[in-house]
C-alpha cells in the first residue's frame, strides 16, 4: 500500500492492500502507524521471526522498552535468537544512542549517517546465511526526533535512509505512534512522511478489517469524518471570532467604565488599570502598571489586611482604604474585590474602587452640624431642667410657708408647657428653616454636580437624604415637646398623632377610644389631658413591659373621664396602698394630681398584678367654668 493525495487535502487513498511485513522486498521502505504498542510489537515480531528463519540478517534500532518487548515475544514464540546475536546476524541497537553518532547540532549529517548505518548493514549482511541473503532493518530513530518536536530532522533522516538504499540492499521498516499526529497542523508533514515511503501501513484498527468492502467502508467513513471536521473547524473559527469580539467589547467597556477597575497579580504588582484608576491617582498607565500595590496605600497595615482577606479567598466588600495620589494628596475609597483562582492557585485579583472622599467630608460636616444642634438642644434642655429644679425647690418652700402651693404649681406647669411650646416653635421655625435651606442648597449642588461628576452627585444625593433625616428627627422632637395640632386642631387630632407615633417608636399596640361628642375644650384642659396621656404611655413603655395599651376619653352628664389601661406587670400592692393613704407617689403621678387639682378632678390608680388602670375624672361644671372664665379658643 502507498499513499497519494486526492482532491480533498488531508485524505489518503489506498492503491492496494499493504503486503505483510514478512513479504517486503529488499528495496522496500515501509512505515507503520500504530495506536498501541502490543499489536505493533506483534507485527514486528512476525517480521523478525520470518527474517531470522530465512537466514536473513536483522537490524533493530529501537527504544529499550520496544527491544525488551520484542525479545520477550520472540522467546515466548520459541525463537532461539541467541546464536543469531552471537554471529552478528541479529543486531540490537539503542535508537537514542545511535542518533548521537550522526547528529550535528540536532541535524542528521549525511556523511556520518552513511558511515555509521552503512557499516552496520555491511556487517549484518556478511553474517547472513543462505544463497540470497537479505537484510531486514527496523528503526524508530525518526519517531524519537518527531516526538522531540524535530519534524524537519525526522523528515531529513527518512530521506537519508532512502539515499542509503541506493548503495546498500536492505528493506527498512519505520514506525510512528499515531498519537504524534493528533493535531491539525500535523497533516501536511504526515503526507510528506508518507511520500518518503514505498509502503504505508495504517494502524491496527484498519488492518484488523478482514475484507476489502470493510476497508472501503472505513475509508468512506474517514472521508465523512474529515468533511465534518472541516465544517466544525469553520464553525469553531466563527465562534472564536465572535468570542474575540465580545472580549474586545468587554475590555473596551472596562477600560472606559466610570468606576475604577484594576487587576493585581500574585506578586502584588498591578497588572492592569482602567482610565478611572489613572484619573483617581493621577498616574499614567506606564507609571502604575508593574508597581507594587502597597505603594499606593497610605497605611501599610490596611493593605496587608486587604491582601490577607484575598488570600483567604474571601469576597471583599466596601473595604475602607486611603490611597496616595501623584500630586501628594490622598483619596478615601471603598474597594470591592475578589480573586481568580484556578486549581487552588491564585491568578490575579479583580478590584472595583469607588472614590468617597467628598462624600465622607460632607458626612463629617453634617455630623458636626448635628452634634452642634444636639449640644444646643441639650443646653436648652439642661437650662429647662435647671429651671424645673429651681421651681420645684421654690414650690417646696412655698408649700411649707403658705397654702398657695396649688396656684403656684399650676403656674409652674403652665410655664413648663409654655417653655416647651416656645422651644418647639424655635426648633421648628429657626433650626428647621436652616436645615430646609441646607437641603435646598445641597439639592442645587447635586444638580450642578451631575454635569461634572456622577459620583459627586451621588454623594450629594446621599447627604440630602441625611439632612432630610435630621430634619424629620428635629420635627419629631419639636412635636413631642409641644404638638402644633393641640393648638390648631384640638385634643382629638393631637392624641391621634401622638398615639400613632408612640406605637411606631415603642412597638406597643395602642387603642384610642374617644367620645364622638367630645368637641373642643379649653386650652388648659386639652393640655392637661394630653400631658397625662403622654406621661402614662411613657411609664407603660419604661416600666410595665406591656405589649398593649388602651386609652378611653368619654363625656357623660356632669363629667369627663380619661381611662388608661395596660397589660403589664402592674404596681406592687404596698405601693398602691401608700398612694391611696398618703398621696405619696412618683414624680409622674404627682404631676398628674397637680394638673387636675385646679379642675377639682380626681385620680384613681388600681393594679391587680396583671396590668394597671388609671382613671382621671373632671367634673362637668369645672369644664363649664373654665370655658366661661378662660374662654374656648376661637381658633
Amino acid at each position: 500500500m502507498c499513499a497519494v493525495k486526492n482532491s480533498n487535502p488531508g485524505l489518503l487513498l489506498v492503491k492496494q492492500d499493504p503486503p505483510p511485513p514478512a513479504q517486503l522486498h529488499h528495496s522496500d521502505h515501509a512505515v507503520q502507524f500504530y495506536g498501541a504498542d502490543g499489536p505493533f510489537l506483534d507485527s514486528l515480531t512476525q517480521s523478525v521471526t520470518h527474517a531470522l528463519g530465512a537466514g536473513d540478517a536483522v537490524i533493530v534500532i529501537a527504544t529499550q522498552a520496544h527491544r525488551d518487548g520484542l525479545l520477550q515475544r520472540l522467546k515466548t514464540s520459541g525463537v532461539d535468537f541467541t546464536v543469531a546475536i552471537e554471529k552478528g546476524r541479529f543486531v540490537l541497537l539503542d535508537a537514542a544512542e545511535t542518533l548521537t553518532k550522526f547528529l550535528l547540532q540536532g541535524w542528521p549529517d549525511a556523511t556520518c549517517f552513511a558511515e555509521v548505518i552503512g557499516n552496520v548493514i555491511v556487517r549484518a549482511r556478511a553474517a547472513a546465511e543462505g544463497d540470497n541473503p537479505a537484510v531486514f532493518a527496523f528503526g524508530e530513530m525518526v519517531a524519537l526526533l518527531w516526538g522531540e518536536g524535530k519534524s524537519g530532522a525526522a523528515l531529513r533522516l527518512e530521506q537519508l535512509w532512502n539515499g542509503l538504499a541506493a548503495t546498500h540492499s536492505f528493506s527498512l521498516h519505520c514506525a510512528y505512534p499515531m498519537r504524534s499526529f493528533e493535531r491539525e497542523e500535523h497533516g501536511e508533514l504526515f503526507l510528506k512522511i508518507c511520500a518518503e515511503h514505498s509502503v504505508v501501513i495504517p494502524d491496527e484498527t484498519y488492518m484488523a478489517l478482514g475484507s476489502e468492502e470493510g476497508r472501503r467502508r472505513n475509508i468512506s467513513y474517514l472521508q465523512q469524518q474529515a468533511r465534518a471536521l472541516e465544517n466544525e473547524k469553520a464553525e469553531r473559527e466563527e465562534a472564536e471570532k465572535a468570542l474575540r469580539r465580545r472580549e474586545m467589547e468587554l475590555a473596551e467597556l472596562l477600560e472606559n467604565a466610570p468606576e475604577a477597575v484594576q487587576q493585581t497579580g500574585p506578586d502584588q504588582r498591578i497588572l492592569w488599570a482602567n482610565k478611572a484608576v489613572l484619573k483617581l491617582v493621577g498616574y499614567s498607565a506606564e507609571e502604575i502598571v508593574g508597581r507594587h500595590l502597597s505603594e499606593f496605600y497610605v497605611d501599610r497595615q490596611t493593605f496587608e489586611e486587604f491582601w490577607e482577606k484575598l488570600m483567604r479567598q474571601e469576597e471583599v466588600y466596601d473595604f475602607h482604604a486611603e490611597l496616595k495620589c501623584k500630586d501628594g494628596s490622598t483619596k478615601q475609597v471603598l474597594i470591592h474585590s475578589n480573586g481568580l483562582w484556578e486549581d487552588g492557585e491564585f491568578i490575579h485579583s479583580r478590584s472595583f474602587i469607588r472614590d468617597v472622599t467628598e462624600r465622607n467630608e460632607m458626612i463629617q460636616a453634617l455630623q458636626r452640624a448635628r452634634e452642634e444642634l444636639e449640644m444646643r438642644v441639650n443646653l436648652r434642655t439642661a437650662e429647662l431642667e435647671q429651671k424645673n429644679l429651681q421651681i420645684q425647690e421654690q414650690a417646696k418652700v412655698l408649700e411649707m410657708t403658705n397654702g398657695g402651693l396649688r396656684e403656684l404649681s399650676a403656674r409652674l406647669l403652665q410655664v413648663q408647657d409654655e417653655e416647651r411650646r416656645r422651644i418647639a416653635r424655635d426648633l421648628h421655625d429657626s433650626t428647621g428653616q436652616i436645615l430646609a435651606l441646607l437641603s435646598m442648597t445641597l439639592s442645587g449642588l447635586q444638580a450642578e454636580a451631575r454635569k461634572f461628576s456622577p459620583d459627586l452627585a451621588q454623594g450629594l444625593a446621599e447627604n440630602v437624604e441625611v439632612v432630610k433625616q435630621v430634619s424629620a428627627e428635629l420635627r419629631t422632637l419639636s412635636y413631642l415637646l409641644h404638638p402644633p395640632l393641640l393648638d390648631e386642631m384640638g385634643l382629638e387630632s393631637a392624641l391621634r398623632w401622638y398615639v400613632d407615633g408612640f406605637g411606631k417608636r415603642s412597638g406597643i399596640k395602642v387603642t384610642l377610644d374617644l367620645s364622638a361628642n367630645l368637641g373642643r375644650l379649653s386650652r388648659e384642659l386639652e393640655t392637661t389631658f394630653y400631658r397625662i396621656v403622654q406621661e402614662c404611655l411613657t411609664n407603660i413603655h419604661r416600666h410595665s413591659d406591656s405589649p398593649t395599651a388602651t386609652i378611653r376619653l368619654s363625656q357623660s352628664p356632669g363629667r369627663i373621664a380619661l381611662e388608661i389601661d395596660d397589660e403589664g406587670k402592674g404596681i406592687a400592692q404596698e405601693k398602691i396602698s401608700k398612694i391611696a393613704s398618703s398621696g405619696l407617689s412618683g414624680v409622674g403621678l404627682r404631676g398628674m394630681r397637680e394638673r387636675i387639682m385646679d379642675f377639682r378632678g380626681s385620680l384613681e390608680v388600681t393594679s391587680n398584678g396583671k396590668g394597671t388602670h388609671i382613671k382621671v375624672t373632671i367634673p362637668f361644671d369645672a369644664k363649664e367654668r373654665d370655658s366661661q372664665s378662660l374662654g374656648v379658643d376661637s381658633r
